[in-house]
């Protein structure tokens, strides 16, 4: 039977304190791994392992900000110091900053591809020495928006293209150490903290008869994916973006006016 399972491995989440994150934690955990937690708020990344913990996993709080080399270099070594070499490592963090083009600040440019793309760039590179030693994986977060831009999030919508360009670099920079590298881009997903939409009754009601599986998307849906694209099954896919949107960006064409 094909082997989708994560025991003995140790894999690093960031941006694990809540939405994606929290769920790919906690998937990972239960898959078998030992889970390293971080987010920028260390009580966030504590209450996520409580959650591991209370159904039987593993994990350990490393909260720090990623955002900068040295603090990634920090997180990255302290999860090794924890769990031993790291099997795996999901690029999770990312921040949203809406408004026009026109009107968006570069610090706020500035900020948006620090988080969601620099975040990706730097644990990676300080974590290859030890993926290199344990044949490990990349899973980064990107997103539907990278290939279908969601109005007023131009910051948002350039960052998550270019982590997208960026794993399929990784995968060929990296595959010849036996590195594999992959991303989800998931779509309409509810409940979490970047669009206040997303736990509106009433503005899932607009969007769920747009979405081929006419629902929206949960934390929940994109966990396993990565799980599968972290585990042995996925041993011979690299350089992939996995979407995970219920059919959503194959159905944009059907807004079309005949």
């Amino acid at each position: 039977m094909t082997d989708f399972s994560l025991t003995g491995g140790s894999v690093l989440v960031t941006g694990a304190g809540s939405g994606i994150g929290a769920a790919i934690a906690y998937e990972d955990a239960m898959a078998g791994a030992r889970v390293a937690v971080n987010d920028l708020v260390a009580e966030r990344a504590q209450e996520t392992c409580a959650h591991i913990a209370a159904h039987g996993g593993t994990a350990d709080a490393v909260a720090g900000d990623v955002s900068t080399l040295g603090g990634a270099r920090a997180v990255v070594d302290r999860a090794v110091a924890v769990m031993g070499a790291l099997s795996g490592l999901c690029n999770n963090v990312g921040i949203v900053k809406g408004g026009p083009l026109e009107s968006l600040t570069a610090d706020d440019w500035k900020r948006v591809f620090e988080v969601d793309v620099d975040t990706a760039f730097y644990c990676s590179q300080v974590a290859l020495p030890s993926l290199r030693a344990s044949g490990g994986a990349i899973v980064n977060t990107s997103s539907l928006v990278a290939f279908h831009p969601a109005p007023f999030a131009g910051a948002y919508n350039a960052a998550k293209a270019a982590l997208a360009s960026l794993t399929q670099q990784m995968a060929l920079e990296w595959g010849p150490d036996g590195i594999r590298a992959n991303a989800v881009a998931p779509g309409l997903i509810s409940g979490t903290r970047f669009s206040a939409s997303s736990t509106d009754p009433a503005a899932q009601a607009k969007r769920q008869p747009i979405v081929p599986l006419r629902r929206t998307g949960t934390a929940a849906d994109v966990a396993p994916v990565v799980v599968f694209l972290l585990s042995d099954a996925a041993r011979y896919v690299s350089g992939q973006v996995i979407w995970v949107d219920g059919g959503l960006g194959v159905a944009l064409q059907t807004f079309i006016p005949a």
